[in-house]
């Protein structure tokens, strides 16, 4: 599960460093076959849209089937977590419970 911020309509570079360090050297790449969900959270807008699909492209080349849908595009705003970082809206909660339950579901899928 790969659950990431937007910089630059990308990636984090911490993050793309990661991936590519595991997937080498050539041939022995850590990712091969593994399934992969995406999500992002940010206080823009768009809620990580661009970065998740440049990280769909990234996970693509190294043949990691990715769940497709639902897409997680979280806005982060003003009143959306307690003070204990838990999120108050009930229906942002049971969407990502919902993702959650299909991500385990391709999980199961996926895995030789």
């Amino acid at each position: 599960m790969f659950v990431t911020a937007e910089y630059n309509r990308s990636i984090p570079g911490v993050l793309k460093n990661a991936i590519d360090h595991a997937s080498r050297p050539y041939g022995q790449s850590a990712w091969t076959g593994k399934p992969a969900g995406v999500l992002g959270l940010s206080v823009g807008t768009i809620g990580t849209a661009v970065a998740q699909q440049h990280l769909r492209c990234i996970l693509a080349y190294l043949d990691m089937p990715t769940l497709g849908q639902p897409e997680v595009f979280i806005h982060a705003k003003e009143g959306m977590f307690d003070e204990e970082d838990n999120i108050m809206n009930s229906t942002t909660k049971q969407f990502l419970q919902k993702w959650m339950d299909q991500y385990v579901t391709w999980i199961k899928k996926n895995v030789a």
